[in-house]
């Protein structure tokens, strides 16, 4: 597999949308800093989004191991 043919394969994984960023423009108040207040009621959707997220970095630390082993020859 060339590097041309893992682009490929690359470029045809859907975009990923965190739902925690959605839920983080929730949380700002009116004058442009986290509120507190709008956050406390979504306590429940931002932890589930926090999971949520970090399952997305461990499965993007993996992909760039195998990219990295696949880059050595390996």
């Amino acid at each position: 597999m060339d590097a041309a043919e893992v682009a490929r394969i690359l470029g045809q994984a859907p975009e990923k949308h965190l739902v925690l960023v959605e839920l983080a423009w929730r949380c700002v108040g009116p004058d442009g800093r986290f509120d507190l207040d709008l956050a406390l009621p979504m306590a429940a959707d931002i932890e589930a989004a926090i999971q949520e997220a970090r399952a997305y970095i461990t499965e993007t630390q993996n992909l760039i191991w195998a990219l990295e082993k696949l880059a050595k020859g390996r």
